[in-house]
């Protein structure tokens, strides 16, 4: 289908805009796009006029508007995806103290589309739903990076691989091999791997068909995933994504 190249465009410049950059300059937009600066100007000045993006003139700094929440609400099962995910997410969190996400497939990384947070002792901004995390990056990321189709798989890894921490992957060989060992199981485990002293474990959700496309994971403490812990962690995720895998296939999300 052809493309209308500006929309193309204003929609890179609303993608530019990340939790990690809620706020930005002319210039760093410019810069996230690859627009030069006169169109950058153009593309912002009818966003605002259309509600979608806000101007402080003091700090010459752009943000999303609230416009873009009704967009967000508008998207066909987004209700009942949180209305079945939301409780059994909760329950995980309860179960392992730990922070919980669900995530599916996305262009650029793995995207966090539910989340709970029930008084874990771990309270850090991590992983907001619709925010992307690098396939290389976290148990979970990993896990749809080793489930995904070949010829997908190998063109993220001839990508330039991001790195969180210095404990990050970012040898596309040493991924490879490490996913290729994850390929035929339904769990994985990653620790320090983009908050040091942090731990992560992920399961696969599955479809009618058996495909993979998405996974619950928790975050927590180091300490909580002892041998005895992630055997306890292990079992509260894959009971949450037995009852997920069935109940999001039911209802067309999956």
């Amino acid at each position: 289908m052809p493309k209308v190249r500006a929309i193309e465009r204003a929609m890179m410049v609303l993608r530019a805009f990340r939790p990690q950059h809620p706020k930005m300059s002319l210039t760093e937009i410019a810069q996230a796009t690859g627009l030069d600066k006169a169109t950058t100007t153009r593309i912002l000045g009818t966003l605002m006029a259309c509600d979608m993006v806000v101007h402080d003139t003091v700090s010459r700094r752009y943000w999303l508007g609230f416009d873009i929440l009704s967009l967000a609400a508008s998207v066909p099962g987004q209700h009942d995806l949180h209305q079945i995910a939301d409780p059994i997410l909760r329950d995980v969190s309860i179960r392992t103290e730990c922070l919980t996400f669900l995530a599916t497939y996305g262009k650029e990384g793995a995207v966090c589309i539910a989340r709970a947070v029930i008084d874990p002792p771990v309270q850090v901004q991590l992983w907001n739903i619709g925010e992307v995390r690098p396939y290389n990056q976290g148990a979970g990321p990993k896990l749809l990076l080793a489930h995904m189709p070949a010829d997908q798989r190998a063109a993220y890894l001839a990508t330039d691989l991001p790195s969180a921490n210095p404990t990050t992957i970012t040898d596309p060989r040493e991924l490879a091999r490490m996913v290729d060992e994850m390929r035929g199981q339904d769990t994985a485990f990653s620790r320090d791997d983009i908050i040091e002293g942090l731990s992560a474990q992920a399961q696969t959700i599955r479809d009618q068909d058996g495909a993979v496309t998405a996974v619950i994971s928790v975050v927590g403490l180091n300490p909580l995933f002892s041998d005895e812990g992630r055997g306890t962690i292990g079992a509260a995720l894959a009971e949450a994504a037995e009852l997920l895998s069935r109940r999001l296939s039911i209802s067309g999300l999956l």
